[in-house]
């Protein structure tokens, strides 16, 4: 059995279960999902970090939920003589390293957010595919679908701030993307394709509208997803050709849910502030770092 421990946001929690999905098939085994830690707002206060909901049923994957038993069973065997069992955390400096499990490894509990695409790589195809959305858009949602899709260039733009803004030890550790991340990416798109229109998706569209005013007749400001329907936001990034994300786990899944080839997607080169190596872990290969 593989348990994955989540942790974050959606875009947090499809990291958890691409890596889980991973080790599962690696181990030819089954992959369930341990979700008390993420809903416990006791844990969110004493930690200082935001208070999150389990969203994976945004999906049509249905993975088993861990139960407390067994949570318990594998946490009371980890690396006992004989128990063939576990516990694997995030490591910082090779991500390849942490799938080169001993061998008659049976049991593995996984602890961290494996914000890579390396974590997952031998079955992201498989992912492609389950990650198909269960819900139904609103119908303001599937009209701005059809103007993506009509557009050849569409991008999106992603402008995380919330609680990168308001929480001292967010922004400690995430930093924030400035508008000059921004001005450069745009007009590094705009050098290289013609007849560009950018989607902007952003916590805060009130910040968003007045520091890309200048993008004018060009840009569409999306502001109806909010809370509850905020995955909205991320069915409408995957449709978009190309993207500028900002250091979120939410629009890098905007940008990787699409499988275009030839396309640009932008992403700020220090996604963790000070910490060169994790920033460039995360990124793609193919992406464009600036």
């Amino acid at each position: 059995m593989v348990i994955s421990v989540l942790l974050g946001g959606l875009g947090n929690q499809l990291f958890q279960y691409a890596f889980g999905v991973r080790l599962a098939h690696q181990l030819q085994t089954e992959l369930r999902l341990e979700r008390h830690l993420l809903e416990s707002t006791t844990l969110a206060r004493l930690r200082h970090y935001t208070p999150r909901q389990y969203e994976l049923d945004t999906f049509s994957i249905r993975p088993k939920q861990a139960s407390i038993l067994d949570l318990i069973s594998v946490s009371a065997r980890v690396n006992l003589p004989g128990m063939n069992t576990i516990l694997v955390r995030e490591s910082a400096t090779n991500p390849d390293a942490i799938t080169k499990l001993p061998d008659k490894v049976q049991n593995v509990l996984c602890f961290g957010y494996w914000q890579s695409e390396s974590y997952f790589k031998p079955v992201a195809e498989t992912l492609r595919k389950q990650l198909v959305f269960r819900k139904t858009p609103s119908a303001v949602t599937l009209a701005i679908a059809n103007t993506i899709l009509r557009n050849p260039n569409a991008t999106f733009i992603h402008i995380r701030r919330g609680d990168y803004v308001t929480n001292p030890t967010a922004n400690q550790y995430h930093g924030l993307c400035d508008i000059d991340y921004y001005i450069r990416s745009i007009s590094y798109l705009r050098e290289r394709v013609s007849d560009l229109h950018f989607f902007v998706f952003s916590d805060d569209p009130i910040w968003a509208k007045r520091e890309l005013s200048q993008l004018g007749k060009t840009a569409t400001f999306i502001d109806h997803n909010q809370g509850a329907d905020s995955w909205q936001d991320l069915y409408l990034m995957r449709l978009c050709h190309h993207a500028i994300i900002a250091n979120s786990s939410f629009s890098w899944w905007g940008a990787w849910l699409n499988p275009e080839i030839e396309r640009l997607v932008i992403a700020p080169d220090q996604w963790f502030p000070g910490q060169p190596l994790m920033s460039q872990q995360v990124i793609c290969p193919n992406w464009h770092r600036l």
